[in-house]
């Protein structure tokens, strides 16, 4: 089931022209990928059976942590969205790799020094590739 929804949200995301809306699908997609593999090394058909998959979340780079995947797969450890006008100013908004689907799903985009929203796109479907390859395997 994990892998339909890993098929299902990485054809949907590959639409053009881009959007938060794709990449959200995009990242739901790797999550998924990446925990279809973990419940397939741990020989189980549920997620709710894999405590790894509770403990993870929505982090990717955790879930990558699980596998054992190379470091230089990983989504930057801090990240920041574009600053938005509050009652005293400009409110810096901070978040983690395990929030990169709540600041695409609200509308924010990425405003880490020389990190774009694109830059993490790149990031998941580099993620995606090792997704594919690794779901060959009998």
């Amino acid at each position: 089931m994990i892998e339909k929804a890993w098929r299902e949200n990485k054809l949907a995301s590959n639409k053009t022209p881009r959007s938060n809306a794709h990449r959200l699908l995009l990242f739901y997609a790797v999550e998924c990928g990446l925990k279809a593999i973990l419940m397939r090394r741990q020989e189980k058909n549920r997620s709710d059976l894999c405590t790894d998959i509770s403990e993870c979340q929505h982090d990717v780079n955790k879930l990558l942590d699980c596998l054992s995947v190379r470091k230089t797969l990983r989504i930057p450890a801090q990240l920041s969205m574009k600053p938005i006008k509050g009652k005293n100013g400009y409110d810096e908004r901070k978040f983690t790799p395990g929030d990169v689907n709540q600041m695409w799903r609200y509308g924010g985009y990425c405003a880490t020094s020389g990190i774009t929203d694109q830059d993490l796109e790149k990031k998941l479907l580099e993620i995606v590739h090792w997704i594919e390859e690794e779901l060959k395997k009998p």
